[in-house]
């Protein structure tokens, strides 16, 4: 599953503003596993469904084959939401009693007297409701040549297949599926397999059964259905294709080609290829706040703007995030799928490894992306959160499966990659790659633990075994600092001394907690790398070929932050253009975090923001915009703000400089990032030649809506959208109402709540539950209206949670008022935040309530301790 680029952009700005501090522990979980008795496992699913898609409901008919190991009179399997309307098992007369367990979403069917030992068929005729959010079978609406329309699909992961189907909903209970679908003969069935057969019914319906499944968990199980239209070719031998609603091929030739060029290379480095006949890639209208997409095995679910490209609206880092998702679920398709874990707290190898794995891939294909480079920004939330009390381990106990959703956050999808690119990193690609090969040929359609994985790699006789490390990294919360020492140089080789500690942003975190660290080292004056792995609290040493300043972390392939000595960090300031891109980030990165931590001063990273020139790499460029933009957000109402933004905006129009305001002919890739970011900074902090050029832009671009390209048309956009006059509030609203696509759409909406002005904000928030906006665009608009005016936001939600809260999945609702303050240094919005939990959020859900609590109080705390700081060092002329 893809994290919704909302929640991944939320993350990412956390990270670039500050870190978080402790934040209360969550109430203690169930100490022991709450799990389906082992005594009875499914062996076959044979399911038959009839949705009625206008009435919202479906019936169902399932015939289980199972396996009875153990004598019991009861056999437990999970439904939630499903009423049972009758049940009988093979062998036996009458119908069993019925027990619905709510708070655990079981259905218990008991009998007279012991079954024996042996197989059954258990027949189920069940109904159920179909959702309007994304959670077990859900509808979508959209518009359609001015017509409502309406697509069924399914959404599963973690536990919601009992929404579906009685069925036994735990990853480790796998077993095959046949899927019967009556369906109206005008619209298209999918699901996981290839149409066996169609028979017609009558004139407007028809039976469709697909093909047997391989043994699978059932959160892979996908059912959809609607007015789609598919493109496909032969890759080979699968048939992949591409499924959208009528009139939106056009807009999927760019997903069909990723998927066709990445198959062949995932068949080979898994050395095990794709086992089904078919892979379809179905987009669905809308977005979801929890999720981008879903790995269901040969019948992935995306949502439209994670998988479709619209010329007119899609930028440059569109096609990178469509590129990257399709990567992502198409690893699972192995990593998840083919070999699951056996529970959810080993989540991580799944999540973790289609993130390290989404980024291999893409920068293979395309390297001038720079997608490492790129994916450094997750690995910072990710250290960013696990540096507080309060985070969790990679492998983190899972009791309950309803308590899973919560183990979907930074840490076990970027601090997963993160680990496995260190550890790829340590052992070698090479052997790295036949382990996971191994792992592949011995538990395909299997479950498994991480240590499954550690052995595999180990078995290759290397000289470096990784379990003590990865055990390290995986089983224990925190992040290591390295603090760089003496060094010392002889005969052409510097000796280097490095002490360990943890990276923490209180007291509470900067404990003695120690890891064995991979460390790779190199001097500036030399290419060459040295290799070592610190341990224990008396550190040790590192030897690096050749003399001259030390780059620790060199190709930032550690997870760990390092603490440079200042004479250290002077050397590489000096000579920081001789960095390679990856560790002029990596040093711009562990200053920012450790001077506003308060571990070295935060004039470390300022000296370092003037010494970006044409040289440095636009990703570079795009972070520090970034960054200075979330500095600004802090000093917002301070005294220093107007001071603040002459200087970010002095560093930033040198940016501006190099690549203007249109695109090149000859220009790299990733320069059109860089542009958004620095012109979107630059029209956030008010600069007055921007936003003048922003308004006759837009101006130009409602004669002629050709005039700007995609990238340039969402940067103008959103500087026009932020300072919004009503006129232009209007002018945006119109185009909402009249765009021609979902994409198109959606976009709009969305800057309509992202005005300066709190009277056009709030405006904005009426108009999200006036039912005009699509349904899953409501929850948008009102994030938008959050980025300028987060008690606005709240204060809305929580009049209107009755009728907001229908608008989120399940997963979601925990989250969303979290997510709308998180970030701000207003110590008063902590005291409204907690309020509004107190009335609307279990205690038990409160995980985000603590963390943007937490984080609130952390950035009132960065502002009061580390922008005097900064005041002086721009006072000084630095």
């Amino acid at each position: 599953m893809s994290i919704s680029r909302a929640a991944r952009a939320l993350a990412f700005f956390l990270a670039l503003a500050a870190g978080l501090p402790a934040a209360a522990q969550a109430p203690a979980a169930a100490s022991q596993r709450i799990v389906l008795p082992a005594d009875v496992t499914p062996d076959h699913y044979d399911l038959d469904i009839t949705p009625d898609a206008s009435a919202l409901t479906f019936k169902g008919k399932v015939q289980i084959d199972l396996t009875v190991h153990a004598a019991t009179r009861e056999i437990v399997l999970n439904a939630a939401d499903l009423v049972i309307d009758h049940a009988a098992l093979s062998g036996e007369a009458g119908q069993p009693s019925i027990r619905y367990d709510e708070k655990v979403q079981t259905a218990s069917f008991g009998f007279s007297h012991p079954l024996k030992p042996g197989h059954y068929a258990l027949s189920l005729d069940y109904h159920g409701r179909i959702f309007q959010q994304a959670s077990g079978l859900f509808a979508l609406d959209y518009q359609a040549g001015g017509a409502s329309k309406r697509a069924l699909f399914t959404q599963f992961e973690n536990s919601d297949a009992r929404r579906f189907l009685p069925c036994w909903d735990e990853p480790g209970r796998k077993a095959s599926f046949t899927v019967t679908a009556t369906v109206p003969k005008d619209q298209m069935a999918v699901s996981n397999m290839p149409v066996a057969e169609a028979k017609a019914v009558d004139d407007k319906l028809q039976t469709v059964r697909f093909a047997e499944t391989p043994k699978m968990s059932s959160y892979l199980l996908f059912f959809g259905l609607g007015d789609f239209e598919r493109i496909h070719r032969n890759v080979g031998g699968v048939d992949v294709g591409v499924i959208v609603k009528r009139g939106d091929t056009a807009n999927a030739g760019f997903a069909l080609d990723a998927a066709a060029e990445i198959l062949p290379y995932y068949n080979d480095y898994f050395g095990k290829a794709f086992p089904l006949p078919k892979l379809d890639l179905i987009a669905g209208p809308g977005s979801s706040q929890f999720f981008g997409a879903m790995e269901n095995w040969g019948a992935i679910f995306y949502f439209e703007r994670d998988l479709l490209i619209d010329p007119k609206v899609s930028t440059e880092q569109d096609l990178q995030g469509v590129y990257v998702t399709v990567a992502h679920e198409m690893a699972h398709q192995w990593f998840g799928d083919l070999v699951t874990m056996a529970w959810w707290n080993d989540l991580w190898l799944n999540e973790g490894f289609a993130s390290w794995m989404e980024n291999k891939v893409t920068d293979h294909f395309h390297p001038n992306w720079k997608l490492w480079l790129q994916a450094k920004s997750g690995t910072e939330s990710a250290m960013q959160t696990d540096a507080r009390d309060g985070s969790h381990p990679i492998i983190t106990p899972i009791n309950d499966v309803l308590q899973a959703g919560g183990a979907f956050d930074e840490i076990t999808y970027e601090k997963g990659a993160a680990v496995i690119r260190m550890m790829e990193a340590y052992v070698g690609e090479s052997a790295f790659r036949d382990g996971v090969r191994r792992y592949m040929a011995d538990h395909a359609y299997g479950n498994t633990v991480t240590d499954d994985l550690w052995r595999e790699i180990d078995q290759g006789g290397g000289p470096r075994p990784i379990t003590e490390i990865a055990h390290d990294f995986t089983l224990h919360a925190g992040v290591p600092l390295l603090r760089q020492g003496e060094a010392s140089c002889q005969a052409g080789k510097t000796s280097q001394a490095l002490a360990q500690g943890r990276y923490g942003i209180d007291d509470s975190t900067r404990g003695e907690r120690v890891w064995h660290v991979p460390v790779i080292a190199r001097t500036l004056d030399s290419a060459a790398p040295g290799h070592g792995v610190i341990a224990g609290t008396a550190g040790g040493r590192i030897e690096v070929p050749g003399c001259g300043p030390v780059v620790l972390n060199a190709g930032q392939t550690g997870y760990f932050r390092t603490l440079y000595s200042p004479a250290g960090v002077a050397a590489l300031t000096q000579r920081f253009s001789e960095l390679s891109a990856d560790d002029q980030l990596g040093l711009l990165d562990d200053t920012r975090a450790l001077g506003f931590g308060g571990l070295e001063p935060i004039t470390d990273y300022l000296n370092l923001t003037v010494r970006l020139d044409s040289r440095s790499d636009p990703v570079v460029w795009a972070r520090l915009a970034h960054t200075l933009n979330g500095l600004d957000r802090l000093y917002a109402g301070t005294p220093g703000q107007a001071r603040f933004r002459s200087f970010a905006r002095g560093v930033l129009a040198r940016g501006l400089a190099r690549i203007g305001w249109d695109r090149q002919p000859d220009e790299s890739f990733n320069v059109a990032i860089m542009r958004s970011a620095v012109i979107g900074a630059l029209g956030d902090m008010g600069d007055p030649a921007v936003t003048a050029e922003a308004h006759r832009r837009f101006d130009q671009f409602l004669y002629d809506p050709t005039s700007l390209d995609a990238s340039a048309r969402r940067t103008v956009l959103a500087i026009v959208g932020r300072q919004a006059s009503a006129a232009d509030w209007e002018r945006l609203h119109q185009l909402a109402k009249t765009a021609k696509s979902e994409l198109e759409r959606t976009e709009y909406y969305s800057l309509l709540g992202a005005a300066d002005d709190p009277a056009l904000a709030a405006k904005a928030l009426d108009l999200a539950l006036s039912g005009e906006p699509p349904a899953t665009t409501a929850p948008d608009i009102i994030g938008a209206v959050s980025d300028r005016h987060p008690g606005l936001a709240l204060d809305f939600t929580s009049a209107h949670w009755a009728k907001v809260s229908e608008l989120l999945e399940p997963d979601s609702r925990p989250s969303f008022a979290p997510h709308l303050v998180t970030g701000e240094p207003d110590r008063g919005l902590a005291d409204r935040l907690n309020a509004f939990a107190d009335r609307n959020i279990p205690e038990d859900a409160r995980q985000e309530v603590r963390k943007a609590v937490s984080s609130i109080l952390y950035q009132a705390q960065v502002r009061d301790a580390r922008l005097p700081e900064v005041d002086r060092w721009i006072a000084t002329g630095r």
